[in-house]
């Protein structure tokens, strides 16, 4: 007749000891989101020629991301004025460089062109291979977003895709203007990973 009373004692004390057990559970961690994978320092925009300096061609950082179906990279500028009157020396021809390099073996760049009369147009290659993109300048964040489809990119199929060595360059007349510093061997985004561009 005592079994009830005891039983009682270890279901109540099992019911105490349970969330305090909890408690001490380690939290699963979140997972890593990358973002702000190349950077530069600002201001420093400008050609060899004295006096030729432009906020166009001043490179402040970029991004690079892979979804299911696209490969998306960013570029951020401290100014997208290519106007005479925003930026009197855009007629001397701009161009830029993103890219980066893939553990596969292949490097990933994307490319753009201002032309005379301020168009700008955008390319792209992987593994030295031209490929269709989807280029656009947000004016209001200073930026140009280069889109790839994979499947456009034979290599992105495969797997354990890591891409590192982020570069970025900006040049007048084909000579440099601006050059990011060389990128930590611990900088790099695995393909898929979550990032701060979304890419579909």
């Amino acid at each position: 007749m005592r079994v009830r009373p005891v039983l009682a004692s270890a279901v109540a004390l099992a019911l105490i000891v349970a969330p305090a057990s909890g408690a001490f559970a380690k939290a699963k961690p979140k997972p890593k989101v990358y973002c702000n994978l190349l950077g530069d320092k600002p201001n420093d925009g400008a050609w060899f020629v004295p006096g030729v300096k432009s906020a166009g061609l001043d490179i402040l950082g970029g991004d690079m991301a892979t979804g299911a179906k696209t490969m998306v990279a960013v570029l951020k500028l401290s100014s997208t004025n290519f106007s005479q009157v925003g930026d009197p020396f855009s007629n001397l021809s701009y161009s830029w460089r993103f890219g980066a390099q893939s553990t596969l073996g292949q490097v990933y760049e994307f490319s753009a062109t201002l032309h005379f009369g301020g168009t700008v147009t955008g390319a792209a290659s992987a593994g030295g291979v031209g490929v269709p993109v989807t280029f656009a300048i947000d004016s209001a964040k200073n930026t140009f977003t280069w889109t790839i489809k994979r499947s456009d990119a034979k290599n992105l199929a495969r797997p354990k895709n890591v891409f590192h060595g982020f570069y970025a360059n900006s040049y007048v007349l084909s000579s440099s203007a601006d050059s990011t510093d060389p990128t930590p061997a611990s900088d790099i985004y695995p393909d898929r990973a979550l990032s701060c561009l979304k890419p579909a």
